[in-house]
């Protein structure tokens, strides 16, 4: 809550200028010097300017509260008008900056605070080429007073500015900590986490590598729990609190500590542990009663307070002090004020009430946080009580999109984490190395003067020397041994830590997609008006090719990973082209293009991964008929025998829009196309041909294209396969649908999920799909486990990820019972389509596995093969 009772750039400069001013900005002597200077109008006025720029030179807004340093900033405008006199227009941007800050920040008066000034800090500096300090600082105060912001190009460059002039010294360091210190409160306070983490953790790794454990690093741990307890990290969130509780009694400063019983305080409230929550909460009031420096702290701490009476169900006493908090705050109502009020109105039923105290105020300032999804939940909860549905949904997909938008923080503030690790690292690589290097350099030079100096004893010497630079070195190479295993480690968890967020990322995608491509369907089939079906079948195109670009990530990243093995099965070359072409042949038409296929009259039979070489044919013949307006789209294979290996020559052929030579190199790296505007004019993610290559180099095959701008593309790739000992017999067809349907009369399905808009898309495809059939729906496993105690199914479809009990526990608990429902079938229908996730499935006990978003014909067709219906 604190967030938005103080202006974020002025909580920025109020914290860290008092940080600055403990650690090396109190008044020293020469402050006193340079005052003395500035003081005595008998003194050169030349010289009473340089003494002023002196002061503040190195100033970084240090909260300097003294009387004489209020009468430093007093000054401003008197030392802007000698600069100006005498042509100091180096000096302009910070006396600029000194005057800003003497209006907002020592004498407090926001009006007097001018957003000229800031301006003229930065022209200033443009004309005089002199920045430094005041235009960094100037940027980050713009929001604040100019009610506008910097780009974060700008800010970043300044940043960099400052930091390349600092050094290796004590105070440079201390700058360094707290500039990056003020970076990330700057990003933090713009919902940037990624970038906010890089530079707290830069800070934080800088001061435990010097071993400056103060009150820099106080806060750094402090920040960096604050965003991980916002992106609902809380693990992370815990190990820095760990840290930074213990600290704050070290130092002894009662608002440290108060502070940090808050932040603990709020982390056990986000993980739902009560009475953990108030005993810390308690200890923070009872201590931030006593704070005169922060008068508004113990109704920021009355506020956790009152978000655990919520937790606890105690509503009204909740609704109480909430409303004691907003007199305080003189009537102030933010996100979080209304969050919490909205909440207590909901346990207490008056649903009314919840809406109201909602929409009076932006649900979310700043929209991605945890904060914000419970709001979204609430007003969907709300709003779906009243009866008003349709707005019920549309604050639920919000809730769902934040809960996503958290989900990516969650897993890039990982490898972020890693990221700096692994650079840390390579940081005290480098250095051992220089040390061993200008070590070894000393060395060699006093043995050239003990030789000319001393020359009977060279030869000792100099073995004594090699030996002991050989054992130097033998050791240094272990050390580097050492650590280039220990980066190679960091380096493949950091290749698994992006693999699992690409699996989340799908995972998270494919659960609302489930049922934005279901509901569509299922309204197409209910006749809608013809401008509707034209919107409908938008949106189930534009569904379908999310699908295939999340896909084509999955495997870009599994292929990268090394986790694609091919399989070794017998299966039909000409057949599998048969079907390919059967199915790019509707979009061939859709463009009006003739798709054409040659090869050999003879079956080609071979032992390989069938699966694969569609894939990579679907993505030739689907790319080339993207790119091509008219004409034909050919497919031909060549084949050579040779001591019982079969190699296959597969070229695609186009007469479309072709590659420039010079561009062809560019179209089978990832997330590439040849041209900028191809990707905006035919859509697609560059992806397609740079899988079909990683997966021909797979099978030690070939992959190059022959093309000329304007007349068409030819792509060729080469494979060579295994002949199969026999004739592979043409699998026989499977029963229609029809037939099926009619089998499945009257089945009675078990269906397990607790996401309710894909229960109803799963529950009305069914019913359209299968006549008389009787669903019944359980929100988890365990009470999908109570009823297949008490009703008989004939067969049960169980998603995965649920609340209180999962699909794995349930089907375990299905297996273990001493009946015949023990061998009640069991499909698994999960938005995860990885391997592990199926191996998982099947090692749980379930017999079969469809992925979401489903294809309503293959679910029945899987349900008719395990309840063994006879036509």
């Amino acid at each position: 809550m604190t967030r938005h009772l103080i202006a974020p750039i002025k909580f920025i400069l109020i914290v860290v200028g008092v940080f600055f001013t403990s650690n090396v900005f109190g008044q020293t002597n020469e402050d006193a010097k340079l005052y003395a200077i500035w003081s005595d109008t008998t003194k050169p006025e030349t010289d009473r300017i340089d003494a002023y720029f002196k002061k503040f030179d190195v100033w970084r807004l240090s909260a300097d509260q003294t009387d004489t340093g209020k009468k430093w900033y007093a000054d401003a405008d008197k030392a802007i008008a000698l600069a100006k006199k005498h042509g100091k227009a180096a000096y302009l941007p910070l006396f600029y900056l000194v005057s800003e800050y003497n209006c907002a920040i020592v004498k407090k008066n926001i009006e007097c605070s001018s957003c000229t000034e800031l301006t003229k800090v930065i022209e200033s500096a443009k004309i005089a080429n002199a920045s430094r300090y005041p235009v960094f600082w100037a940027y980050l105060s713009l929001p604040d007073t100019c009610k506008t912001k910097a780009k974060d190009e700008d800010v970043i460059h300044e940043f960099n500015k400052i930091k390349n002039t600092l050094t290796e010294t004590p105070g440079d360091i201390t700058i360094l900590r707290g500039l990056n210190l003020t970076m990330g409160s700057h990003f933090k306070y713009q919902d940037k986490y990624p970038i906010a983490l890089r530079h707290y953790l830069e800070s934080f790794r800088v001061s435990e590598n010097k071993h400056l454990i103060d009150s820099l690093y106080l806060w750094g741990t402090m920040e960096m729990a604050s965003i991980h307890t916002t992106i609902a990290n809380y693990k992370e969130a815990e190990k820095y609190l760990d840290i930074n509780l213990p600290l704050a009694h070290k130092l002894k400063d009662p608002q440290y500590i108060g502070v940090a019983y808050m932040y603990m305080s709020e982390l056990k409230l986000k993980q739902k542990k009560r009475i953990e929550a108030q005993l810390y909460i308690d200890s923070a009031m009872y201590i931030m009663k006593n704070v005169k420096r922060c008068e508004d702290c113990y109704f920021i701490a009355k506020f956790t307070d009152a978000s655990i009476k919520n937790l606890a169900g105690n509503y009204k006493e909740a609704l109480a002090e909430l409303a004691e908090i907003q007199i305080h705050f003189k009537g102030e109502v933010n996100d979080y004020l209304a969050g919490e009020k909205a909440k207590a109105w909901l346990g207490l039923k008056k649903y009314d009430s919840a809406i109201n105290v909602l929409t009076s105020v932006k649900v979310a300032e700043r929209k991605y946080t945890k904060e914000a999804s419970d709001n979204y939940e609430i007003l969907s909860k709300a709003y779906e009580a009243t009866g008003d549905y349709n707005k019920a949904l549309k604050n639920y997909k919000l809730y769902i999109e934040v809960e996503d938008s958290l989900a990516t923080w969650r897993n890039s503030s990982e490898v972020t984490r890693l990221e700096m690790e692994s650079q840390f690292a390579q940081q005290h690589l480098k250095s051992e190395l220089k040390f061993q290097t200008e070590l070894n350099q000393q060395k060699s030079t006093r043995n050239w003067i003990i030789i000319l100096g001393v020359s009977a004893f060279l030869l000792a010497l100099g073995l004594y020397a090699k030996l002991r630079y050989t054992r130097r070195t033998q050791k240094l190479l272990q050390h580097k041994n050492e650590i280039i295993k220990a980066e190679k480690e960091k380096a493949e968890n950091s290749e698994r830590a992006k693999h699992q967020f690409l699996a989340n990322m799908s995972h998270e995608i494919r659960t609302p997609m489930n049922a934005i491509k279901g509901m569509t369907d299922i309204l197409i089939r209910r006749n809608p008006k013809e401008d509707q079906k034209e919107y409908l079948e938008g949106i189930k195109q534009s569904s379908d090719s999310l699908l295939v670009i999340i896909n084509d990530i999955l495997d870009i990243s599994k292929i990268e990973a090394g986790k694609v093995e091919l399989e070794h099965e017998p299966f039909s070359v000409n057949e599998l082209l048969n079907n390919v072409h059967t199915i790019m042949q509707f979009k061939a038409e859709e463009k009006g293009l003739e798709l054409k296929k040659e090869m050999a009259t003879e079956e080609l039979n071979v032992i390989g991964d069938a699966n694969r070489l569609r894939q990579i044919l679907i993505n030739l013949i689907g790319n080339a008929i993207k790119f091509t307006e008219k004409g034909l789209v050919t497919t031909t294979i060549k084949s050579d025998k040779a001591d019982g290996i079969l190699n296959l020559h597969f070229t695609v052929s186009d007469t479309g829009i072709g590659i420039d030579e010079d561009h062809a190199d560019k179209i089978f790296k990832s997330f590439e196309q040849a041209y900028s505007d191809t990707s905006r004019k035919f859509g697609g993610t560059g992806l397609g041909l740079s899988i079909s290559k990683k997966l021909v180099e797979l099978h030690n095959g070939k992959i190059w294209v022959e093309s000329e701008k304007g007349k068409g593309s030819r792509f060729h790739f080469t494979i060579a396969y295994k002949m199969a000992a026999e004739k592979i017999e043409n699998a026989k067809a499977e029963t229609t649908n029809t037939n099926i349907t009619e089998a499945l009369k009257g089945i009675n399905i078990l269906l397990v999920e607790d996401n309710q808009f894909n229960a109803v898309v799963a529950q009305e495809e069914l019913e359209d799909a299968i006549e008389e059939v009787k669903i019944e729906l359980a929100e988890n496993g365990a009470i999908a486990v109570e009823k297949l105690r008490s009703s008989h199914f004939d067969i049960i479809l169980m998603d995965v990820q649920m609340p209180v009990m999962n699909g794995y526990e349930a089907t375990k608990a299905i297996r273990a019972l001493n009946n015949d429902k023990a061998n009640t079938p069991i499909i698994a229908m999960t938005a995860n389509v990885l391997k592990e996730e199926v191996d998982l499935c099947q090692q749980a006990g379930m017999n079969d596995f469809i992925g979401k978003p489903f294809d309503t014909s293959e679910l029945i067709q899987k349900i008719y093969t395990l309840t063994n219906k006879k036509l």
